[in-house]
């Protein structure tokens, strides 16, 4: 195990994603990559001082959740950790919001989090992403058309949630837990290629792999270098932001009489901008930024989704919240 911790402390160290005394929320859905990632910070907890709480959120979309659910609280159980559980019926959830069920799990999950965040004084919550995830999310948002934010959209920290097994492929990881006897649950719906990423998994993976055997290490690598290049951009857009843009209850209002710069810098400005307005974490996409950017370098005006209203007057963009 030595050497799989010393790769978990030099990639957390890295990152910044450990420090002495931490309170962690560590996400278990049951599976190999939370088992395996719990594993790892346990062993690690006393050199660390860490005190971990298992948390566990059971969607009820399987009949084997309950099941799973039991399997998480007694492994918890199992290495002194206080376990928080939460609940919900996606489907239901999913059908009532008009959201896909993918979509509709993420949201409640990460209510979940947040939640037992606040409720538990959390400093973090740890989630069992790994380098197949990064891969495979960059794929996903390739095929989207998504901007270089989207393709390294699975970065090792964002906000409070860290990634500390971002280091690690699924293939080592199981072969980790089969080697030492340590149990796991198998999620089922990871084999229904009706999803997209279990379709980019299963299929579309393999092809590559036989192009290039090291292509999840590849794609790791490239999302990686994205994410500095990406965050470099982003804190040079966010100085511009505050020295260019006033927010309001319903506007934001950015001034353009020296906002001189690329339009690389200026699409991260108008997400922001949105972003902040509306209340939300996800960027534009790349066709209704490029729109947004005309009302700002053409005068064009703009009514978008029926969210958003933007026009320009003299050297002020107003973005409205409809």
């Amino acid at each position: 195990m030595d050497e799989y911790l010393k790769r978990l402390e030099a990639f957390a160290k890295k990152h910044s994603l450990l420090s002495k005394g931490l309170k962690i929320g560590v996400a278990v859905s049951g599976g190999p990559d939370s088992v395996f990632m719990l594993t790892l910070l346990n062993a690690l907890s006393k050199e660390y001082l860490l005190n971990l709480t298992v948390l566990h959120f059971n969607h009820k979309l399987r009949e084997e959740a309950d099941e799973e659910e039991a399997f998480v609280k007694e492994l918890a159980d199992s290495l002194g950790c206080p376990f928080l559980k939460g609940e919900c019926d996606v489907m239901a959830f999913s059908r009532q919001n008009r959201l896909s069920l993918e979509d509709g799990a993420r949201r409640k999950r990460y209510e979940f989090f947040c939640n037992a965040r606040s409720r538990l004084n959390l400093d973090v919550i740890a989630t069992g992403h790994t380098k197949d995830d990064v891969a495979e999310t960059l794929l996903i948002n390739l095929f989207r058309g998504s901007s270089t934010d989207g393709l390294s959209s699975l970065k090792p920290k964002r906000g409070f949630f860290i990634r500390p097994i971002l280091v690690f492929e699924k293939q080592e990881i199981v072969s980790f837990l089969k080697e030492r006897n340590i149990p796991y649950k198998t999620d089922k719906s990871n084999s229904d290629t009706h999803f997209k990423r279990n379709m980019i998994r299963l299929k579309l993976m393999p092809i590559l792999k036989q192009i290039n055997p090291n292509i999840i290490d590849t794609l790791f690598r490239n999302s990686m270098i994205m994410a500095e290049e990406s965050l470099f951009l982003k804190e040079i857009a966010e100085r511009e932001f505050v020295r260019s843009t006033t927010i309001t209850s319903n506007r934001a209002i950015i001034d353009t009489t020296n906002l001189n710069t690329s339009n690389a810098i200026l699409k991260r400005i108008l997400n922001m901008a949105v972003k902040r307005l509306i209340n939300s974490e996800y960027n534009l996409s790349f066709h209704n930024t490029e729109r947004l950017l005309e009302v700002l370098t053409k005068g064009k005006s703009l009514t978008l989704r029926k969210l958003i209203k933007a026009y320009k007057k003299g050297n002020r963009l107003i973005i409205e919240k409809l």
